[in-house]
């Protein structure tokens, strides 16, 4: 008799494990499938973001360059006594 409750025990603790196994690996798959997700998403914003950004990035560019023009001039035109041509 105790050698049966023995074994019943041993089964109900192997099935246990095997549950528990199993909500392990479905976890960890869970798990791996979200980040997958995660990576693609946070990919299409930064594509997204560069696409919308570039324009407003190249427009700074080209401003930057005309002001450094425009000071180049007006320190070339400028008089030393102060005032201006």
């Amino acid at each position: 008799m105790v050698a049966v409750l023995a074994a019943f025990g041993v089964a109900c603790g192997v099935v246990r494990l095997v549950r528990l196994r199993r909500a392990l690996d479905a976890e960890r798959a869970a798990r791996r499938l979200t980040d997958g997700l995660h990576h693609h998403d946070m990919t299409v914003v930064v594509d997204r973001l560069h696409r919308r950004l570039g324009p407003a990035v190249l427009a700074g560019a080209v401003l930057c360059e005309a002001d450094q023009v425009l000071d180049s001039v007006l320190t070339a035109v400028h008089d030393p006594e102060g005032g201006s041509l």
